[in-house]
This record gives structure tokens, sequence and C-alpha cells, in this order.
């Protein structure tokens, strides 16, 4: 592997020193015609989407247009390959200039521990109106130490989506998009899961698509400390210190072995082998992603979305994905000048929003989305105001964004929350195995 990077080290500087040689000035990723008409490119990485895709080459057709001297290079690889593609690059620093680093299962924290995220607050402090219009919490998520490494492009809060003919069915009223509403608490919820819930249909009352760390957020637990969320690093795992995982995890493995309305991991990955859950109809209420608003609108069924249930201490994960320029840029100008212009709420920003269903973070893109997500579930624009504002209020970022190497942490605990969902283990040999097994990680 060695010598295979030095023989490709070697062809890299010897196209490069051709390429000053034919061209007299400038670089790989410059032409030039005359002593100040270079046109740069700078290439753009993204993951294919078929719903994004005309989004994506719109935009680097209409940026081209009105910057002339700044070519863009789409980027685009499948979500499976990401990863692997981003390693190749940062490894041979040729990374793209502007990616997201969500768009990928490393996320934020791994590329800021390898220190590939460039600072873009002295462009920010020289231009504050880019990000004029966007909640503060939300530009907070990608400061570190003060330094901002991200500009925030959309907020996925977590949400209870509901399937309104199978709650006709049951006679049971929608749930609550009011967050503050402390009846629509969890025993209620089980409740409906109880009543929704049909054996002979293979209906399950409720699916909740969320990890166990993110699960114990709800009642006011966390598996790690505050410092691991500001530092990157996992530090010493919270499992056994902090009486609300144990309650997280025991009400959460109750909703399978003793209410049953939830499958288990084994029925749901049989479940999901024919799509999303929750579109199949054999599902009547769903805690997932804000995702759910773009993905369920092909739902033959009627839907709604609710507010998760009131519990004292609940934080509720956000997922908010941000643009970022690679730190090694060769062209940084030209890398926020492209970010600018995805940021903008009347330009690209905007029909990001109306393309994707994506939930704008601007304020002024989110009337028009409210309105339209609104008609979607037949429900009322306040309505999912109402449930925007409150994820925002109780959201805190994802965890698998802010905590490094989390793809080796998700692995360990997951085996073993496999084993207490399945009732071949307890909740408190569980977390006790979880936290021994995240301590031998080292990922220090």
């Amino acid at each position: 592997m060695t010598q295979l990077r030095k023989m490709l080290l070697l062809t890299v500087t010897l196209i490069l020193a051709c390429s000053v040689i034919l061209a007299g000035c400038g670089s790989s990723s410059e032409t030039s015609t005359g002593k100040d008409s270079g046109k740069v490119e700078i290439s753009w990485l993204v993951t294919s989407n078929p719903a994004k895709q005309p989004w994506y080459e719109q935009t680097v057709k209409d940026f081209e247009a009105t910057h002339p001297n700044i070519k863009v290079k789409l980027m685009t690889f499948p979500y499976a390959q990401i990863d692997q593609k981003i390693q190749t690059m940062i490894s041979g620093k040729n990374m793209a200039d502007v990616w997201s680093a969500n768009w990928s299962e490393a996320g934020f924290a791994t590329f800021n521990q390898l220190g590939v995220l460039l600072d873009m607050t002295p462009y920010m402090e020289k231009e504050p109106d880019v990000v004029k219009g966007i909640n503060p919490r939300l530009l907070d998520i990608y400061k570190v130490d003060g330094k901002t490494y991200g500009m925030p492009m959309l907020n996925y809060g977590t949400f209870l989506f509901y399937n309104k003919d199978l709650l006709d069915q049951a006679g049971v009223a929608y749930p609550t998009t009011d967050w503050e509403d402390t009846s629509w608490n969890w025993d209620r919820m089980v409740e409906y899961g109880l009543k929704l819930t049909d054996k002979g249909k293979q209906q399950y009352g409720l699916l909740y698509d969320e990890t166990a760390n993110k699960r114990a957020w709800l009642f006011g637990g966390d598996f790690f400390s505050e410092d691991a969320y500001k530092t990157g690093k996992m530090g010493e795992p919270q499992l056994l210190n902090n009486p609300k995982n144990a309650e997280a995890i025991q009400k959460n493995a109750e909703l399978v072995l003793k209410h049953k309305i939830s499958p288990n991991p084994s029925q749901t990955e049989a479940m999901t082998q024919l799509g999303n859950p929750f579109m199949t109809g054999k599902v009547a209420m769903m805690i997932s992603g804000g995702w759910g608003f773009q993905n369920f609108k092909k739902a033959e069924f009627r839907w709604g979305a609710a507010a998760l249930p009131n519990i004292e201490g609940r934080q509720i994960p956000l997922y908010v994905d941000p643009w970022n320029i690679y730190k090694h840029t060769k062209h940084p100008e030209e890398a926020w000048t492209f970010v600018k212009y995805l940021m903008d709420p009347k330009g690209a920003a905007k029909a990001y929003a109306e393309n994707t269903g994506a939930t704008p973070v601007f304020d002024e893109l989110l009337t028009n989305w409210y309105a339209d997500t609104a008609k979607a579930m037949d429900m009322k624009p306040e309505q999912v105001k109402q449930l925007n504002e409150g994820v925002v209020k109780y959201g805190r970022e994802s965890d698998n964004h802010l905590i490094a190497k989390f793809d080796s942490i998700l692995k360990t605990t997951n085996q073993t929350m496999s084993a207490v969902y399945n009732g071949t283990k307890s909740v408190e040999d569980g977390l006790k195995d979880i936290d021994k097994n995240l301590r031998s990680l080292n990922l220090e």
C-alpha cells in the first residue's frame, strides 16, 4: 500500500509538472487564456438521489451563468459508497471543495477531528447577512471553540407520524401537535398502541425508529457526557451513571415484550425488506426523522404528524445538515462564494426546499414549507409550525453527527440492544455489557 501510494504521488507530481510547462501558469484546476482570464474549477460532492439530481444540475448551471470565472465539477456518489470515496480523497489530498459532512456515515465530528474542515468564521464576520434569518440554536451546532465549521442548510426534527385511516378505524383521536400538552405522555401513547395493534392483520401500533441512546434522551438520559458532544471524543460512557438510561430502555423493551405493540428487531428487519414499514400500512404510528414529511407523501393512506410524548427532561433528536468547505482547498474564496450561493434563501436554498420538501432553516422559507407540508397531511399550517418550533425548542443535534467514529459505537450498542429487545438479555445486563464493550473500543 505504501509503495502504491508513492507511485500515485509520483504520477500526480509528473502530471502537475507537465501542466505547469504546458499552461505556463496556474494549476490543474485552472485554465488560462490571458493574464487575468483564468477560470477556477471547484468540486461539489453530493449523494446520488433521483429527487435531488435536477436541483444539483440546475444549481450548477445557474451558478456558472452568474459566475463565469468559476466552474463547478459535480461529483455524485451513492450513499453506500460515499464514506470510502471521501476517505480515499482525503488520503490523496484531493477532497472535494464543498460537501456536507453529514451526508456520510462518518459525520461532522469525525471530519472535524481529522482537521479537514475550513473555519468559515472570517467569511461570516465579513458577510453576516448570509445566515440572517436562521435560528441561532441551529447556527451554534457546528461551532467548535467559537469557530464555525458548517453552515446549516436543512433541519429535520423527530416526530410521531400516524396513519389516519387506522386511527379512525380504531376510534382514537389524532395525537397533538402541541409539545406542551402534558396529557400526551408515554402511557397514553402506549394506550394508543394497544388499541391500534391487530395480531390477526400483523399490524403494529408503534414502531420506534431510533437508536438506544436517542431513546434515552426522551426520558432525560444519555449514554455519553456533555464533553463528548463538545469535543467529539466519546470519553467515559455514562450508561450506568444516569438512572434515566435504565428507565428509558426498560420502557422501550416493554413495547416489544410486555405490551407487544412494537415488532422485535428481527420482525422489524423483515418488514424493512418490503420497504419503509410505515408505508406498508402495517404500522399505525412511527417515531422517525422529519424526512418522513417528504417520504410519506407517496403513501396510499391518509397520514399526519404529532409531537413526541411529554416527558420531563426530554430531548429530541435533530438532524441538521451543514455545507462544509475542505480546509486544504486551493480556492477558499471561490468555495465560499459557492456556499453563499447554496445558502441564498431567495435562490438555491429556496429551490432546494421546493424541489425536495426538506425543512428549510431560513425563517422566510418556512411559511411556504408549513403550507405545503400541511396540505400533504390535510392539517393546518399552524399545526405544522407548532410541530417545527417545538422540536427546535426541545431539540439537540444527533449524537452520530457530534461524536467521532460513531459507526463503531453504534455497531457495538446495537449488538447488545437486539438481545435486550428480543428478551434474551435483561436491561441491567445489557447496559453493563454495552458500557464494558464501549470502553474496550479505545477510540481516543
